[in-house]
This record gives structure tokens, C-alpha cells and sequence, in this order.
């Protein structure tokens, strides 16, 4: 299944200089859209990993000494580039990747300005265990 019928959203971010590529990832670590510099495979790739920033970022909120739901972003640096992953919603991550002359600050403030004004477009339903019923 393709995941990328919401890509539109992410044009916004993808407008900003040395910004390579963007994804919007449910916390469960399903992919929803991504830019189209991505494959669908890289793309779940991106997101299962985010995921894990994701839970470590709760997992390590105590060390501030905050919430386990306080988690709001993070920042990974890379000798070529970073990645800035936000809270987009209460479960859906927008993560971007950038070169190392992005100036991420901007582009951190660009894309909680997109999440601002997408609402709860960028929300994603939390899926549910139906079972088998026997």
C-alpha cells in the first residue's frame, strides 16, 4: 500500500534550502507520506527508526525530569547532515533530513509552523487490535 496520497503536506518543508527529504510517520512507526526523493521501502525503513528516536526520546524524558509524554523533537547530527523529527501530532511524527549547511533551526521552525497549520490533518487514527474474535 502506498502511503503517499498525503505527501502534499510535506511540500511546505521540502521548500526550505538543503532540506533532502521529509516523511510523516505514525508514533507506531507507519509510514504516511514521504517526499519523492524517498522509495517506500526506504521510507519504512525511515520510519521504524524514527520510531525508536521516538522512545527514547519518552524513555529518557526522566533525565530532564519530565513527562514520558513530553517528548516535542529531537535532533540527530551527522558528519553530512542532520535529522530534526518533531511531534506533528499526539501520534504522528514529521521528521526531515537536511545537509550540513541547513541552517535547522529555521527549518525546525518551518516545519512547527506546517504543523500548525495543518492541525489535525497530520493526525493519524491509532490503529486497533480487532483480533479474530474466537
Amino acid at each position: 500500500m502506498t502511503a503517499n496520497r498525503d505527501a502534499w503536506m510535506l511540500r511546505q518543508v521540502l521548500d526550505q534550502p538543503e532540506v533532502y527529504d521529509a516523511v510523516l510517520v505514525s508514533a507506531d512507526g507507519l509510514v504516511r507520506a514521504f517526499s519523492p526523493g524517498l522509495s517506500q521501502d526506504h521510507a519504512d525503513a525511515i520510519a521504524a527508526a524514527l520510531s525508536g528516536v521516538q522512545a527514547a526520546g519518552r524513555a529518557t524524558a526522566v533525565f530532564c525530569r519530565s513527562d514520558t509524554d513530553s517528548w516535542r523533537q529531537s535532533l540527530v547530527e551527522f558528519d553530512g547532515g542532520f535529522v530534526v523529527t518533531i511531534r506533528a501530532h499526539d501520534s504522528t511524527l514529521l521528521s526531515v533530513a537536511t545537509s550540513g549547511a541547513a541552517d535547522v533551526g529555521q527549518v525546525a521552525f518551518r516545519m512547527h509552523e506546517v504543523v500548525a497549520q495543518l492541525g489535525r490533518e497530520m493526525g493519524t487514527e491509532l490503529r486497533q487490535d480487532l483480533g479474530s474474535g474466537v
